[in-house]
């Protein structure tokens, strides 16, 4: 895939109709906004380049902690379990 077919998946959470819903957007199209935006980086390097389940449980509980600081009624439906080792963030090597 070239760098002008690249997407970005966004999450969100609809209150009213009590579901996440996950979209996938041309990334050219959300430059502008991405460049505004807050960063978290991720280096695949620190992860070994392994996207697995414990990294994917991680990257899906920033997900839900970062909607949930600005839709609080999300915040009593989130159950995800910390794992110690990931407690603060990724590896910083």
């Amino acid at each position: 895939m070239s760098e002008k077919n690249a997407v970005c998946v966004l999450i969100a959470y609809d209150e009213d109709g009590q579901k996440i819903t996950t979209r996938t957007v041309d990334r050219a199209a959300v430059l502008p906004m991405m460049n505004k935006a807050l960063v978290m980086d991720w280096p695949l390097n620190d992860i070994g380049f392994r996207l697995d389940d414990e990294f994917a449980r991680l990257i899906g509980g920033v997900a839900f902690k970062l909607l949930a600081t600005r839709q609080h009624r999300l915040s009593p439906l989130i159950v995800v379990t910390e794992d110690p080792e990931s407690k603060d963030g990724p590896p910083n090597d």
